[in-house]
C-alpha cells in the first residue's frame, strides 16, 4: 500500500502529458479542417475548384495512409490488447443477470401503478384526480 501514492502520481503524470498531446492534435485537426481544407477536387463534378480543394486532393493520400493511422494508433495505444480470457463472457453474464432481475422488479412494480423510486405513475394520478373531481 505504500507504493500506491507513487503509482497514482506516475499514472497521473503520464496521463496529463498524453491528454495534452491529444488535445493539441484535436485542436490542430479542427483548425486545419476549417482553415486549410475544402471539398477535394474531382474530375467528375464542378465542386472543389479552388486552391484549397487542390491542396486537399494533393494531401489526401498522405492524410489517409500516414497521418490518420499514426494519430489513431497513438490515440488507442493504451487500449487493452491481447486475450482477456473469459472476462468479457463473465461480465456479459453478470450484467445480463443483474439487468434481467432489475427489469423484472421494475415491471412488477409498474403493474401495481407505483414506482418505488419516483412514486405513483402519472396515469394513475390523473385517474385519481378525475375520480376526486367527479
Amino acid at each position: 500500500t505504500a507504493a500506491v501514492p507513487e503509482a497514482l502520481s506516475s499514472f497521473y503524470r503520464k496521463r496529463i502529458v498524453r491528454t495534452t498531446i491529444i488535445q493539441f492534435l484535436s485542436r490542430l485537426a479542427s483548425d486545419l479542417i476549417i482553415n486549410a481544407f475544402d471539398t477535394p477536387w474531382s474530375p467528375h463534378d464542378q465542386k472543389g475548384t479552388n486552391w484549397k480543394s487542390y491542396l486537399t486532393f494533393a494531401w489526401k493520400p498522405l492524410l489517409q495512409y500516414v497521418i490518420f493511422p499514426a494519430q489513431f494508433a497513438y490515440l488507442y495505444s493504451y487500449h487493452p490488447s491481447g486475450s482477456m480470457g473469459d472476462l468479457p463472457a463473465e461480465l456479459d453474464a453478470k450484467w445480463k443477470k443483474k439487468h434481467f432481475e432489475d427489469s423484472e422488479r421494475a415491471f412488477a412494480s409498474a403493474g401495481t401503478g407505483k414506482n418505488t423510486d419516483i412514486g405513483e405513475s402519472f396515469l394513475n394520478a390523473a385517474v385519481k384526480k378525475e375520480e376526486v373531481a367527479a
